[in-house]
């Protein structure tokens, strides 16, 4: 077998991908599929021809090497498996199902050509998504990958302000969480529990180590928060599905949840200190 010339790959990253999306990916990757087969006929056809065929001899299934389906893996872990001849069936299967792996696969072997694009609904710790795309024709190889940067230049992008801005928002959960922590120790000394002089005998003696305590304390639900915020927002999002604008819907009620759970306790500290 020979060698192929040329290999390209693209990782996917901080896209959404709608139903629409979806469908245009597959009519675009079995259009460029069906131009590098095509030369795979003439040439499988040429070599029969030089071997001693004759055209009445030659029938598809002797020039077509190739092998291609589409994958879908379903939030339930359900798999299907389609060709690309089958696009009401592609098209009732992501109005149906929220999808969270989709697999476009093809090869054929007279160029040694191979076509992969994998897209998993996928956060940081997942795996990647990825198209590849390698053979000896090395312009099908090139025009290929453009094809895709260009189409994935039109998704909307996924919002990176989380992953951005990732110590920023620790470290604000942090002084936030600590001033809650911190005027709820100063409300217990006011109403003088029965521990509040040891309470204050600390905070006396070094304010510092009374920081380094608190942080310590709310360390573990600052990140815990992030990660949750991080969740909200994976690298790559595939919205399928009938509930999909519900789930949209969600998102932003969930974001906004998280942001009262941290401000409410430290202005509802901070009034109980004034009072």
């Amino acid at each position: 077998m020979k060698k192929p010339w040329e290999k390209k790959e693209i990782i996917i990253e901080n896209k959404i991908f709608t139903k629409n999306d979806i469908v245009s990916l597959i009519g675009l990757f079995s259009k460029l599929c069906s131009e590098i087969l095509y030369k795979s006929k003439e040439m499988k056809h040429r070599d029969l021809i030089r071997e001693g065929w004759t055209d009445l001899n030659i029938a598809e299934k002797h020039t077509d090497t190739s092998h291609s389906n589409i994958e879908f893996t379903s939030s339930d872990n359900l798999k299907y498996n389609l060709t690309f001849e089958e696009m009401a069936e592609v098209k009732a299967i992501i109005d149906s199902n929220r999808i969270v792996e989709i697999e476009l696969y093809f090869r054929e072997t007279v160029l040694n050509s191979e076509f992969i694009i994998k897209i998993r609904y996928s956060d940081s710790h997942s795996g990647s998504s990825y198209a590849m795309v390698e053979g000896q024709d090395s312009n099908w190889v090139n025009d290929s990958i453009k094809s895709v940067e260009d189409f994935l230049s039109n998704c909307k992008n996924q919002s990176t302000h989380i992953k951005k801005f990732k110590f920023l928002i620790i470290g604000l959960t942090i002084l936030i969480l600590n001033y809650f922590l911190f005027n709820l120790i100063e409300l217990f000394i006011r109403i003088k529990l029965a521990f509040s002089r040891i309470i204050d005998s600390i905070f006396n003696q070094n304010l510092f180590m009374v920081f380094i305590v608190l942080t310590a304390i709310t360390l573990t639900p600052a990140f815990f928060t992030y990660n949750w915020l991080e969740k909200l927002f994976p690298e790559v999002e595939i919205r399928t599905g009938k509930d999909f604008e519900r789930i949209v819907t969600e998102k932003r009620k969930k974001v906004g949840l998280i942001i009262l759970l941290i401000i409410i306790p430290a202005i509802l500290s901070y009034l109980l200190r004034h009072l």
